[in-house]
């Protein structure tokens, strides 16, 4: 899939005399010095992510084809995004195959409900799972490929006790982590997740990995044959030779 972003520039003519120019350049030297300072949370990745997904899920609920499904889609899915940083407060927060060290990351993980109505009445397979509230987790896990072993919390962590929600058709989960690397040290990472049954118990088939590092958009919600299976993988730049 490729996405395209278009931007459409204006001109202008402004005339300053040099005191008011002056006053400019430091007022934008004070606002990029304040984004720069910001620091960008785990949260604030979420909230710009599940704005998009609300958008996405939208578009796809408007159009035609989600009121003719030829087949059953599917009950759920798992989607993986990152890694990700910020280049300014408020993003775009763009993927990243390399991370200095000691630069905040983050992954995201999105579970999507089926919300296509492919059961009768008019039932979607999102809503019956929702409707019950069950239990899910998501678990991070995470091999240092330099060293051939696995790296520790929270690149390899379980994140449990979250909770579906009646009539909610999709969950984000952010993954924060600060590498600390000294030196060039590639990394694997493979995200799994379960949703329980009644009483948190075991339900199998309602268990799977993140399929893909994807996109947002409307196709995450009838998604298309042909999704590989491939896990997240990036390369920690550090500044120091690897301690033996």
């Amino acid at each position: 899939m490729t996405t395209a972003t278009q931007t459409r520039s204006t001109q202008r003519n402004v005339t300053v005399s040099q005191a008011n120019g002056s006053r400019a350049a430091h007022q934008a030297a004070e606002v990029a010095q304040a984004a720069l300072t910001h620091k960008v949370t785990a949260e604030d990745v979420k909230a710009q992510v599940e704005a998009r997904l609300q958008a996405a899920l939208d578009q796809a609920l408007a159009s035609p084809a989600s009121t003719e499904v030829a087949e059953l889609q599917g009950w759920w899915d798992l989607y993986a995004l990152g890694p990700i940083q910020f280049d300014r407060p408020g993003g775009p927060f763009p993927p990243s195959d390399v991370i200095r060290a000691g630069e905040p990351a983050f992954v995201v993980t999105v579970l999507i409900l089926n919300p296509n109505p492919i059961l009768p009445p008019g039932i979607s397979p999102g809503d019956i799972l929702s409707k019950f509230a069950l239990t899910y987790e998501v678990t991070y896990q995470t091999g240092n490929l330099t060293k051939w072993q696995q790296a520790g919390a929270p690149l390899t962590s379980e994140h449990e006790g979250l909770k579906l929600v009646p009539g909610r058709y999709f969950y984000v989960d952010v993954l924060e982590f600060i590498p600390a690397d000294r030196d060039e040290v590639m990394y694997e990472m493979n995200i799994s997740a379960r949703i329980f049954g009644c009483d948190e118990n075991y339900a199998p088939p309602f268990a799977g990995f993140a399929r893909e590092v994807y996109d947002i958009d409307p196709d995450m919600f009838s998604p298309a044959p042909g999704m590989g299976d491939r896990p997240i993988r990036f390369m920690v730049y550090g500044n120091a030779e690897q301690e033996v």
